[in-house]
Parts: C-alpha cells; structure tokens; sequence
C-alpha cells in the first residue's frame, strides 16, 4: 500500500499525536452500503467525538505504517487494504486529516486506483 499525504496533513498529525488512526464506518440502508473512512489523532473511541460512532466502539486491528516519522495505523476490516491511502489536510468545519480509499471517499474493493481511472 502506498500512501500519499500532503504536508500539511502529516505536519497536523505531527503536532498533534504524531499518529493518525484510520477505520472503516459502514453505513447502509434500503440495500445500498456505503463504507466511509474515519480519521482521527486519538485512538478510535478515546476522544468524545470518536466516543460516539458506533465504527470507533467496535474491536480494531490496526497495521502500522510509517510514513516520514508519522504513524499511521489502518483497519481496513475484511476488506484488503487499498493500492492508494490518500491523506489530505480540511479546515472546515474544524481542522482534520481525511483519508481517501485509492482517491475515493468511500471504501471498497471495487474502487481502482487513479491510475486506472
């Protein structure tokens, strides 16, 4: 897995925790699931905004990546994990690190990578 992060991205992880934990949220209904990436510089479940996703409560196996003295730790759950983990800086509403799954804001095998785009 190859991860692309700005500088910004790793700098606020940096500042805060020096690690970036990463998890799969699924969301579905009438059929059509959909499976978000959460970030957060806390482990899943610690904070009081990670406390209350029912994704950040759930048992976690995470892998370590490391990525210019920046941890960076994903669970990707049954799925494997993406060809691309892109890890951009958002300052609205609140400043944040997002992860993309190869590109994409959802999770998912079927999701190529930009190359193949």
């Amino acid at each position: 897995m190859e991860i692309i992060a700005s500088h910004e991205a790793l700098e606020f992880v940096r500042g805060a925790s020096g690690r970036l934990w990463v998890w799969l949220d699924p969301h579905g209904g009438l059929g059509s699931p959909y499976i978000y990436l959460m970030t957060a510089t806390e482990p899943p479940g610690a904070t009081k905004a990670t406390r209350r996703l029912r994704s950040a409560r759930r048992p976690h196996r995470f892998r370590t990546y490391l990525v210019q003295d920046v941890e960076i730790l994903l669970d990707a759950g049954r799925l494997e994990p993406p060809q691309e983990l892109h890890l951009e800086l958002k300052r609205f509403p609140r400043r944040r690190v997002d992860a993309f799954w190869n590109g994409a804001i959802f999770a998912g095998e079927d999701i190529p990578p930009p190359d193949q785009w």
